[in-house]
Parts: structure tokens; C-alpha cells; sequence
């Protein structure tokens, strides 16, 4: 069968406060992975990437229109629930009998709910490579869906939910992604998230087997890609895409320490660590100086650290198991490897009030990564925080809207609501605190000639002060009132 597979337009309204050209565009690995999975097993599949791509909605349906396509897969983040319906609206439209597939982590954890919007024929649940090739087979052969696990679908006015599917402990089952079903030219991460271009992005692992109640993959066990099969990623990515740089997204890259050291002396063995760079995510506890050398060695140039909070209550409220001496020391041992380091820091965490959310600023402060990011704290469904929602703060009338499930949601208007805050809160406040944070970090005269002196090119510059702008515009460098 013919499949086209559809990332809608991810803008959230941020990246156009920016001015466009700053936003990231990352390469839908996902989507990769179940169109490459799809060729490789007797069927055809596209892929159409609406943001990357700049399609609108109506160019999109005169692409579906001409490509006369059995099946059309949708992404659905929860930010974007609203442009995925949008885009299975206009597949239908086009044609009645196209059958619409819809998976991402918004269907997955509300897979029911989907299921009964009016354009959607089908919601995979989890991780849908498997998934999405048995129900090509199905509807190629006219068979029943009853047996193919990992779903919900209508039948005769009915929602049926089907058992889930183990999950597949060799990811080494699933090829490469072939990056050739898009435009790699059209990708770049954000200024901040890169040092070289080409810059692309490859993912070796699956799954944290943490606990962190903000995070949809908490609790997901832990699956790796052979060390063989990373190498072949990699290079790949180096010799026929250019890649400069590559950024690995694994949720936590170093939780197997022995893997990490193998990894790294493959890539060396292999000279990678001459031709590319790479990044990498992990926790405060699972490095050690010794470590982080190495990693330094076979090319990592930059290590990115969930903190989130800047007090242990905050830490220990999020279940983050981790503290504050754990958080000092690893990025203490990084700068001393020579390891440029990104914090993530949330405002507005279960029970903080002000004071616990400049007690988080100033601890941004103490620990100066390279790079810091703030964003608002938001209870995305299937999060232990969204089961928690209302014990913790209250939810407003916006939180009915998937779209106002942002992060970033400090550059909007202060008069729009944010869908939850904890309780003594409220949007105003949270909003200009998430503002206040980067101007009060980033507008530190220390930082400012930092990033001067490791500025080599004019167009990241541009960049620079483009989001100087937008944070300039944000207010005063006082914390509101």
C-alpha cells in the first residue's frame, strides 16, 4: 500500500516572537523510522514534513490529491493537537476512503479520546513501527483489526481498544533511518544546539527507566541500539549527509556507563572523533569526571543536564531523584573536561512559589552552563504531574485547549492563561518570571563577552542578537513584582 506520513506545522507561536529564522527544524526521526520500516517490508511510504517543508494546509491536500495514497499517518504532539486534526481533516476531505492513522505521545497516552474525533480511522499506541506495517497488511487484504495489538479504532460506530504490544527489545530489528524520504538541506537545530553545520540528529537508545512526574517517558525501561549499529548511524550521517556535528537525543545517554566507554572507543577506533562532533542528554548522577573525559576524547563536545529545580524540596516534589551536590559536581567535572554544558531549569515547579523560583534563577546562576533554558512547568497527559494536576495547583479554562500546552508559553500574551499553575500562582507571574530568567541570566556582563569571544561566524551572530531582541523586549531585568 501507498502511505504518505505527515508532520503538521510545529510553530508555536515562540519561535515567530524570535523571528523564524532562529527556530529549530529537527528531522522527524520518528516518522524515519516507521517509513523506512514500511519499504523495507513490502510497502511504500512518503513523508511530508509541513514545517520543514513550509507546505500549508491547502498545498498539502493538493499533494495528497495527486498521490492518490491508500493511507495517510499523522503526528500528534500535544502542542499541535489541533493542526494533526486539521491535517486528517484535510486527507479526508480530499478523499473519504483514504484510511488516517494517527500515533506521536499525545495519541498514545489519550489514545481512546483521539479515537473518537470524527477524521481519525485509527490510533497506534507506543512506538509504531510494528504497528503500522500489520495494519498496511490489513487493510491491503481486507482483514480484521481485532487482532493487531497496540491500537484503538472505530468499527460500526464503536471504539474498540485493542491489548498493547510488547515492546521490541532489539532496536537493532528496525534499519536506519533513510534520511533520503526528506530533504536534509531544510534541517538545522537551534543556534544554541550547535556549534558546526551540517548538524543532524540520531538517537542510539530508548526509554528512562527514571521517574520524573513532568516527563511522558518516565518509567519506560531502557533499550539500546548495538554499538555496531551506531557506528554505522553515524557514519552514515558523516559520509553521505556532510554532518559536521551530530546530536544525540537519547533521553539519558550515559545510564549504562560501560556501553557509554565501548561507544566511545568505537568511534575513535573508526576516526570519527576527526570528523564529527557530537552532543548528547543525561543525568546529574550518571557521570564522573573519568567519564566525561573519555567522552571528550571520541568528540562530545557538549553535555545537556535535566535540572530543573533549585532547591532539593523542588527536586524531591518531581520525584528527580538526584541532588543539588550531585547537579554542582557534574557540572563541575564537565568544564574541568572541557565540555561546554546546558541546564534545563522549570518556573512555576509543584509547590514552588516566587521564592522557590528565584532560589532556581540564581542557582542557574551558580552552576553557569554555557547554555540555560527556563521553561513553565505544564502537566502534559500521561505525566504522573497531570494525575497529580489538581493537588498540586489548579487548572484554567485553557487547559480544554491542547494548543496552549506550552512551554514557552512567557513570550504570549500575559492575558492568556497558562493551562495550570500550582497552587498561589497564577499566569502573570509565571509568565514574566520565565522572562525575567533568561534576561537575568543571559544579560550577565560574563556571559555576554563568553559568547562574544566564541562567536566565528557572522550568521550566528544575526542569530544572537535576534534572540537578544526578543528577551530585551520581554521587560525589566527586576524580578516581577
Amino acid at each position: 500500500m501507498k502511505a504518505l506520513l505527515v508532520m503538521p506545522s510545529l510553530d508555536n507561536g515562540y519561535w515567530k516572537k524570535l523571528g523564524k529564522k532562529v527556530g529549530p527544524k529537527s528531522e522527524p526521526l520518528s516518522l524515519l523510522y516507521i517509513g523506512t520500516y514500511l519499504n523495507h517490508n513490502g510497502h511504500k511510504a512518503e513523508i511530508k514534513d509541513c514545517e520543514a517543508e513550509g507546505i500549508s494546509l491547502e498545498e498539502l491536500s493538493e499533494f495528497i490529491r495527486n498521490g492518490n495514497y491508500d493511507i495517510v499517518g499523522v503526528a500528534m504532539l500535544t502542542s499541535m493537537f489541533s493542526q494533526s486534526l486539521e491535517v486528517c481533516k484535510a486527507a479526508k476531505k480530499v478523499n473519504p476512503e483514504i484510511k488516517v492513522i494517527v500515533g506521536g505521545s499525545h495519541a498514545s497516552v489519550r489514545p481512546v479520546e483521539t479515537a473518537q474525533e470524527e477524521y481519525i480511522d485509527v490510533v497506534t499506541i507506543g512506538e509504531a513501527e510494528i504497528t503500522f506495517k500489520k495494519l498496511l497488511d490489513a487493510f491491503e487484504e481486507k482483514l480484521s483489526l481485532n487482532d493487531i495489538p497496540g491500537i484503538v479504532f472505530k468499527e460500526n460506530g464503536r471504539i474498540i481498544k485493542n491489548e498493547p504490544d510488547p515492546k521490541i527489545q532489539d532496536l537493532d530489528v528496525f534499519p536506519i533511518p533513510d534520511r533520503d524520504l526528506i530533504d536534509m538541506k531544510l534541517y538545522r537545530p537551534s543556534v544554541s544546539y550547535y556549534k558546526r553545520l551540517p548538524a543532524y540528529t540520531m538517537i542510539t537508545t530508548r526509554g528512562c527507566p527514571y521517574r520524573c512526574t513532568f516527563c511522558a517517558t518516565a518509567n519506560t525501561g531502557y533499550r539500546m541500539h548495538s554499538i555496531q549499529r551506531v557506528i554505522e548511524e553515524m557514519k552514515l550521517l558523516v559520509e553521505e549527509y556532510g554532518a559536521k556535528e551530530i546530536l544525540i537525543r537519547d533521553d539519558t545517554f550515559t545510564l549504562n556507563r560501560k556501553r557509554t566507554i565501548e561507544l566511545c572507543d568505537a568511534i575513535m577506533k573508526d576516526g570519527l572523533h576527526k570528523k564529527t562532533i557530537w552532543s548528547c542528554i543525561t543525568r546529574a548522577g550518571l557521570v564522573d569526571l573519568e567519564l566525561l573525559k573519555k567522552m571528550k576524547e571520541a568528540g562530545c563536545y557538549g553535555l545537556h543536564f535535566g535540572v530543573e529545580g533549585g532547591t532539593q524540596k523542588l527536586i524531591d516534589t518531581i520525584h528527580k531523584d538526584a541532588t543539588l551536590d550531585q547537579i554542582r559536581n557534574a557540572f563541575k567535572w564537565a568544564k574541568k573536561a572541557g565540555l561546554e554544558t546546558r541546564g534545563y531549569f522549570m518556573i512555576g515547579l509543584p509547590g514552588a512559589q516566587k521564592e522557590d523560583d528565584l532560589a532556581t534563577i540564581n542557582f542557574a546562576k551558580e552552576l553557569n552552563p554555557d547554555w540555560a533554558q527556563f521553561t513553565i512547568t505544564v502537566p502534559y497527559p500521561g505525566t504522573q504531574l497531570s494525575k497529580d494536576a489538581k493537588e498540586y495547583g489548579n487548572l484554567t479554562s485553557s487547559s480544554a485547549d491542547w494548543d496552549n500546552y506550552q512551554t514557552w508559553s512567557g513570550f504570549s500574551s500575559d492575558e492568556d492563561e497558562l493551562p495550570w499553575v500550582t497552587h498561589g500562582r497564577n499566569s502573570k507571574e509565571l509568565k514574566a518570571l520565565q522572562r525575567f530568567a533568561l534576561r537575568s541570566f543571559y544579560f550577565r556582563p560574563r556571559v555576554v563577552l563568553r559568547k562574544i569571544r566564541k562567536l566565528d561566524n557572522l550568521p550566528i551572530l544575526k542569530k544572537y542578537l535576534l534572540g537578544a531582541m526578543a528577551l530585551a523586549a520581554g521587560g525589566s531585568g527586576r524580578p516581577p513584582e
